[in-house]
This record gives structure tokens, C-alpha cells and sequence, in this order.
């Protein structure tokens, strides 16, 4: 089997298709002379005439038919469709249609031939067309089947990947049809919790219904994955299913959400790793709808996690000019070539300039800003990885940029009469325990500082913890290790975080930013805070592996490492522990108060004196002075 099976494979193209060709002319001759005019009179004649003179009295009714019915498959593109995908739904149309073209061109000829019209067996002749219709697309189907069989070897062989389809309904059954004939996969079932039907099969594949085949299927097929595929799902749904397959083991992917699919059907049949908010304890935030009709935006760090979904989002808004202002040359170029290409597919007219500055450069910052005629500013530009700022060389940069960067913004804004400037800051400000989140409370002061003069402007804060797959997530972190075979590395067992989507968090800024009245603090709801611990155990489960402990087992081992400079177990969005209702359930107006311009100016001048010198004692001294709960993670 083996042999034959590899000299068709290595077969070229055109030799295969005239294989199917002279074994389907096979097919047709023999249905013909069975179920057609030869062997039906041999039997009507009880045998007495030889079975090779009617094949050639009666040769005109076989061979104009066969003309007919490939001329079909030729037009129709019958022979070009590649043979592992016959059964699909345009195959088996050409195939039916080219049967019934023979059989019934075949009852055609006949009745002309024998001149049936003046006897009494016209009916018959017509049914004798449909069974022979019949039988020769059954056949067509079989020669199919045997060749898969043939070509293609068994998937037991070549160690398919065992797959269970949870869901039975249309989008299943799309999918199982999109993946069938891939080798390297085998369809093992169907899970779905319709007691209609449970126990009934879809294309000779069970369709299951109790939790407990699930777990007799994973024992029976080592390796078994679950595709989901119920986009109708609202997260809640998929989380409750998914949360009730993390006992399993069994690697989990699922199918676009439904939304997706309207937006694009080629993403269907597309499976993809379980994304994130399928397993944090939260609800999905929706995109934002706001307009900017009219408006030129400037977004600072536009190259940036947070920077580039503004911009993604803003277009949305229709903003007559966006202005995309970054330091890095390549984070410009990379979100350059994709705005490019966004807006050549969705045909948007907004202007896009592509500027790289320093938000220290006033003097460049004004020319930009009065040059273009900016109304919004949303500032994104800061240096947020704690570790890295942490590092004694680099607390002087890490103060310059998000302290004097912010300070800089906001004065020119001031000075340009901008209508409105949003700032990002983070959870890490709130009585931070390390150098950056204490350079974002610092930032934070500022903006609410100048907002006291300002007639003109309207200055905002927005506050949000982690942003999942930004630079340095975490998530991206695990979703590698797990990748590598592990182990899982994390700081601390007790260590929790707020996490949103870069998406999520990108609209409620946007969305914070329309109830800006000046000086606002604004906190996103982020949901439940979720231990880093528990979320790598997800993560694990959920792509189908076991835990190690202690090098026991096979599995993905999670090794505790400490806790980095300046990081803490948990993290805050509120200092004063007040916050007030937006008309937004995820966006939280907070009561904080802020130091005086005198001393907020006297401290900012020591600040700078002492980033200057690169004096970090001196730097930490000021920051416990000013900065509420600033607890130095370094002592």
C-alpha cells in the first residue's frame, strides 16, 4: 500500500489528472453497460445475444453522452479542483450535475435512437436515466474516496494532531469541512451541550455531549486539542466553557470572534490561540466612537504600544490631520508602512505627517504644533519599563523624559492655545515604590499644576495598570516560555496585576479625553486584579501542558525568581481612595490633590539639577519628599 501510495503522490499534476480521467471514462463505460442498454437487454433477451455485439450496436448512446458529460467537467473546472478537497461543496455540484448530463443525455439519444416516443416505454427509459445518473455519481464518489485512501495516507500514520470540534452547529461544521482533508489533522468528534444532539452524528463524526467524553477522549488520543467554534459567544459564555476545560489539560483554540467574521469571512475557518480576555476575570470594552471631524490630533510616542492603537482609533474618528510625533526612526517607519496601508484599504481622508522630535524640545515642539494648527494633544511618549529605568544609569534619562518631557508638552500647548491635551499615566504612580512610577506622579503634578492658569486648554489625566502584549508584557513573556518548553519564569507568587487590552485602554483614553473640563485625573476600570501565578497556570493549561513540580513529571515547571527592583506585589489606581461616576461605567473621575507652584517649582528645579549631575541619591531624597507613599524599592 505504502508503495503505491508514494508513486501516485510522486506523480506530476497532469499525470493525476489523467489518471481520474481514464478511470472515470472506466467508471462511465461500465455504469453504461450495466445499468444502460447492453446488459438490460442481454437480460430481456434471457443471454441469448453476446454481450459484445450490443456494446457495439448500441455504442452511439455511450459515446455521446461521455462527450457531453466532459466537455462539462472540462468547462466546469471539474479536473482542476485539487482531489483532497472533492467533497467540498463545488465538487460534489459539478460532479452531480455531470452524472446527470450522461445519464439523461444518454435517455435522450436512446429514445431517438429507438424511436421510444411511439412505444409504451418511455417512462422506463427515463427512470433507467435516473438510476444511471445515479449510480455513475455514486461511483464518482467512491473513486474519490479510494484515492484519498490511496494518495493520502491514513492519519494514524503520520501522527495527525486528534481534534475535537466543541460546537455542532454551522460555524462546526464549516470547520470541519475547511480541515478535513488536512493530514495533519484528525477529527475525532464533535462537543456540544444541545440535548437535540447529543449522540447524533454530523458526516459519520459523533457529535458528544457529556463533560466526562471529554476528558475519555484525551485519555483516548494523547495530544487532543479543542477548536472552538462558537463565534456567536458573548465573552462571558466563552469563559465559562473555557474555564470548565482548564481541568482537562487540553489545548484550547477557538475561532474569530462573530464581529470578526462580518468584518472579513476569510477568518471563518481561521484558528487562533485563545486570547487573553477569554481568561481574565473582566468584560470586553468597546471601541470607541468618537468623532474628531475637523480636528488636527498629535499623538507624542505614535510609535509606541499605546501611541500606535491611538492612531489606529483616531482615524476611526475621521480627524481631518493627524500628527504623528516620535523619537524612535524605526517605531515611525513601522507604524508609517502600516497607516499607509490602512489607508489605501479603508480610504479615509485624513492627512497623515509623520514627525520625528523630542517632547524635551519645546522649540520643536511649537513649530509642530503652530505649523499644523493642533487642536488635541494625546501624549503617550514616556519610558515605562520599571526595571530598565530602575537601573541606576538610566533614572536621570527615565526622569528627563517623563518629568521634563510632560513639562515641556503642556507649557507650549499653554502658550499655542491647543483646546485640549491628554496625558497617559499609570497605576505605578499611585505611592509608587519605584523610579518611574514616581517620575509619572511627578508628570501627573504638573499637568494638574498648570491647569490652574489655564482659561484656554483643557488638561486631562488618564490612569490604567498593565497593558497586555505592549512591550515587555508579560503575557508575550509566558506565552514564549511555554512555547520553549518552559520553565515559566515569575517574581513572586503573590504578586497581582490589573490587566486591558493595548485596544481596550486605547478607546477609554479617547473616551476620557470628551469629559475633560481641566485638571482631571481619570481611572479606568481594569476589572478584578489577577495573580501573575494563576494566570501563568492558565496559560499552561489552556496550550495543553501540565505543571511541573520540582522537575517531577512532564510538564512546564514555574520557577519563582524575586521580586525586581522597584516592583511590588500589587498595584493601585486611586491615591485619595475617592472617585466620582462618569456617564462611562469603565471611566472613574478621581479627587487628588497636588502640591503648590511654589513648591512643585522648587522641586522640579532640584529634580532637574540633580538628573543633570546624574545624582540618584539626591533624586530619591526629592521623590520621597514629594511624592505621596513614595517608598524606595531599592533600601
Amino acid at each position: 500500500m505504502k508503495n503505491i501510495s508514494s508513486f501516485f503522490i510522486n506523480l506530476s499534476r497532469k499525470k493525476k489528472v489523467s489518471v481520474l480521467v481514464i478511470s472515470d471514462c472506466l467508471i462511465a463505460f461500465s455504469c453504461w453497460i450495466v445499468f444502460g442498454p447492453p446488459f438490460s437487454i442481454l437480460i430481456a433477451t434471457n443471454f441469448e445475444r453476446a454481450l459484445s455485439d450490443l456494446i457495439i450496436s448500441n455504442f452511439i448512446s455511450f459515446i455521446i453522452p461521455f462527450i457531453f458529460t466532459f466537455i462539462y467537467f472540462y468547462l466546469s473546472g471539474f479536473y482542476r479542483s485539487l482531489m483532497k478537497f472533492f467533497d467540498s461543496k463545488d465538487s460534489i455540484f459539478r460532479a452531480l450535475i455531470g452524472a446527470f448530463i450522461f445519464g439523461f443525455t444518454w435517455g435522450i439519444v436512446y429514445i431517438y435512437q429507438y424511436d421510444v416516443i411511439r412505444t409504451n416505454f418511455l417512462s422506463t427509459v427515463m427512470l433507467q436515466s435516473l438510476l444511471l445518473s445515479s449510480v455513475f455519481y455514486a461511483f464518482l464518489q467512491i473513486s474519490r474516496d479510494i484515492a484519498r485512501l490511496i494518495i493520502y495516507p491514513s492519519k494514524e500514520s503520520l501522527n495527525a494532531k486528534p481534534v475535537l470540534i466543541y460546537g455542532a452547529g454551522t460555524s462546526g461544521n464549516e470547520l470541519y469541512h475547511s480541515i478535513k482533508q488536512n493530514p495533519k489533522i484528525k477529527i475525532v468528534g464533535f462537543f456540544d451541550n444541545s440535548y437535540d444532539l447529543k449522540g447524533t452524528f454530523i458526516n459519520n463524526i459523533r457529535i458528544y455531549g457529556k463533560p466526562r467524553h471529554i476528558k475519555k477522549l484525551s485519555e483516548q488520543f494523547p495530544g487532543l486539542e479543542i477548536y472552538l467554534a462558537i463565534p456567536s459567544l458573548n465573552i462571558s459564555e466563552r469563559r465559562k466553557i473555557i474555564r470548565s476545560l482548564e481541568q482537562y489539560k487540553i489545548a484550547v483554540r477557538s475561532m474569530p470572534a462573530l464581529h470578526e467574521i462580518v468584518e472579513d469571512e476569510k477568518k471563518m475557518v481561521e484558528m487562533q490561540d485563545l486570547s487573553i480576555d477569554d481568561i481574565l476575570p473582566r468584560n470586553r470594552v468597546e471601541k470607541s466612537n468618537v468623532s474628531f471631524a475637523e480636528l488636527t490630533l498629535m499623538i507624542t510616542g505614535a510609535g509606541g504600544s499605546i501611541g500606535s492603537e491611538l492612531v489606529r482609533q483616531a482615524i476611526d474618528g475621521r480627524p481631518k490631520k493627524i500628527v504623528l510625533f516620535e523619537m524612535s526612526e524605526i517605531n515611525l517607519y513601522l507604524i508609517q508602512e502600516e497607516i499607509e496601508s490602512l489607508k489605501k484599504s479603508k480610504d479615509f481622508k485624513t492627512e497623515l505627517v509623520y514627525v520625528l522630535g523630542d517632547v524635551k524640545n519645546k522649540s520643536r515642539i511649537k513649530e509642530i504644533i503652530l505649523n499644523h494648527k493642533v487642536d488635541y494633544i494625546y501624549h503617550a511618549a514616556a519610558y515605562k519599563h520599571v526595571p530598565i529605568v530602575e537601573y541606576h544609569e538610566n533614572i536621570s534619562e527615565g526622569l528627563k523624559n517623563n518629568i521634563f518631557g510632560t513639562k515641556a508638552l503642556c507649557e507650549v500647548a499653554s502658550e499655542c492655545n491647543v483646546e485640549k491635551v491628554v496625558v497617559i499615566s499609570t497605576d505605578k504612580a499611585v505611592r509608587p515604590t519605584n523610579i518611574m512610577g514616581a517620575s509619572k506622579r511627578i508628570a501627573e503634578m504638573i499637568v494638574q499644576s498648570i491647569n490652574e492658569d489655564e482659561n484656554t486648554t483643557k488638561y486631562c489625566i488618564v490612569r490604567f495598570g498593565n497593558v497586555i502584549n505592549s512591550s515587555g508584557s508579560v503575557i508575550q513573556l509566558f506565552r514564549k516560555q511555554i512555547a520553549e518548553g518552559g520553565p515559566i519564569t515569575i517574581t513572586h507568587k503573590d504578586v497581582t496585576r490589573y490587566f486591558m487590552t493595548i485596544s481596550e485602554a486605547s478607546s477609554l483614553v479617547i473616551q476620557a479625553g470628551e469629559f475633560a473640563e481641566g485638571g482631571d485625573v481619570f481611572i479606568l476600570d481594569m476589572g478584578n486584579q489577577i495573580k501573575i501565578l494563576e494566570l501563568a497556570k492558565r496559560l499552561i493549561y489552556l496550550s495543553g501542558r501540565n505543571i511541573s513540580h520540582d522537575g517531577e513529571g512532564e510538564g512546564i515547571e514555574i520557577h519563582e525568581v524575586g521580586l525586581r527592583p522597584g516592583e511590588k506585589l500589587y498595584e493601585e489606581l486611586l491615591i485619595s481612595g475617592e472617585k466620582l461616576k462618569t456617564s462611562n461605567n469603565k471611566i472613574f473621575r478621581s479627587v487628588e490633590g497636588y502640591p503648590s507652584k511654589e513648591v512643585l517649582t522648587n522641586a522640579l528645579d532640584d529634580l532637574y539639577n540633580a538628573s543633570s549631575n546624574n545624582n540618584v541619591l539626591k533624586i530619591r531624597d526629592i521623590l520621597k519628599i514629594h511624592v505621596e507613599g513614595f517608598k524606595d524599592g531599592n533600601n
